[in-house]
Formats: structure tokens, sequence, C-alpha cells
């Protein structure tokens, strides 16, 4: 254990240098640091490289209490379930770029661990911050019949729900970015078979959809609330598809 990273602080990893195993396989340098939460809410997690800079390869893995990986960071705009655990290169942060970055929520009393690797051949000096921040609070189920929302798929598993029973006309899906973010129309509670608008068939008649959902398609990756990440735009108008 390297110590711990309390919400609302930041600590300096001094991450050894990755080994080369049997084929060429790459054994990375650890550090892991304990994450005690004080109080309920949203946190986001990053990783600044100060070192390697361009050179950075980095991963983070979130893991709770009982070591069950909960989220891994994938590249800088998007994380992932424990399936997709491929290492990237990390941009530096120069200006505004906060490196590699993961949310997740929790609960006061939950103690959540960080597993910081370093995939480079060299050494590499990290700074680590813990930030609460508040999720963007479209898709609580509010309802929705014309107009726009812009939401955010920000957690792994994360649903966005919205009330579209009075809603009629067209509903466009507009999204950009390596997430696959899909937006079902379902007619009913027990309609097993929604219409889905994705980047690529991205405008439907609304009605008599009931329920609108949005989430990535293989409930494996999330973002953040920004352009080319988790943000989406839906709107809800008279003028027919294409």
């Amino acid at each position: 254990m390297s110590g711990d990273l309390p919400v609302g602080d930041y600590e300096i990893a001094q991450l050894p240098p990755a080994q080369k195993g049997p084929g060429d396989e790459l054994r990375p340098g650890v550090a892991v640091y304990r994450i005690p939460l004080t109080s309920d809410g949203a946190v986001r997690i990053s990783a600044v490289s100060s070192e390697l800079e361009l050179a950075a390869r980095l991963r983070l893995v979130l893991l709770d209490e009982k070591g069950v990986v909960q989220a891994v960071s994938v590249a800088r705009n998007w994380f992932a379930a424990r399936q997709e655990l491929t290492p990237l290169a990390l941009r530096p942060q120069i200006t505004a770029d906060p490196g590699f970055r993961l949310n997740f929520r929790g609960q006061a009393g939950q103690v959540f661990y960080l597993r910081v690797e370093n995939y480079a051949l060299s050494a590499d000096r990290v700074t680590l911050y813990a930030d609460p921040f508040t999720p963007n609070s479209a898709g609580r189920g509010e309802v929705f019949s014309s107009g726009t929302r812009q939401g955010a798929i920000e957690f792994v598993g994360e649903f966005d729900r919205y009330n579209v029973a009075s809603a009629t006309g067209y509903l466009r899906f507009t999204y950009s970015g390596p997430l696959d973010l899909v937006a079902l129309l379902y007619n009913g509670p027990n309609d097993a078979y929604p219409r889905v608008l994705d980047p690529v068939v991205n405008c439907a008649p609304i009605a008599p959809a009931t329920l609108l959902v949005v989430r990535d398609r293989g409930l494996a990756r999330a973002g953040f609330d920004e352009p080319l990440s988790g943000r989406y735009t839906l709107e809800i108008s008279g003028t027919p598809c294409p």
C-alpha cells in the first residue's frame, strides 16, 4: 500500500518502470492507494504524468473493498468496465489536459482502492487527484415532450431515463466520440424490442413511445460531460426525419 488518497486532495506517485516478462509481456510498475469516503457522492480520479509526458503509459484500476474491479481507465476521455483493459499512452497536462480519469459513486464509510499502473520502461512521477463533482442532472426520469436535452453518460452501467409519454413529433439523437451510445424508445413497460437510435440512424418518430433510455450499448464504457466524450443531445421537434 502506497498511502491514502482522500477525496478533495492529491498525492504524488513515484512509479517504478515496467518489466518485460516471458514473451515480451509487460509487468507494470504499480502503486496502490486507499480512497476512504467520508460522504456520499460522485468522485473523479485523475492521473497526470509530469515525468514521461508524451511517452507516459498509465492505467488506473478502481477496486472495491472486496477487490472487485469497478472501472479501468482506457484513454484520456473515456473509461470502461473490467473487460476493457488496454493501456494507452497519456497526453501530458500542458494546459487543460486532466490526464487519465475515471468516475465512480460511493457512500460515506466505503473504501475503494486505486491501482496505478505504469507500462512505460522508465520510471514515472504522476500526480493523482480525487475530486468530488456534480454529475450531469439530465435523465433522472423527468418529463421530456419537446425541445432539447443535453445529458452525459459518466458512470459505467449508467442509464439515463426520460418520460416521453406526452411527446409527439420526431426524436433526434446526436453523439460523437469513442463510446457507443444508443437511445432506446420503449412503447411500454413490457416492450422487449425498443426502437434503437445511434450515431448512424439518429432520427425516428417518437410516438407511441412512453420511455426513452440513453446508455452505452454494451454497458461497459463511460465518459465525461464534455464534447467527444460522454455528452449527448436529444431533440424532439415537428421536423420530419430525412
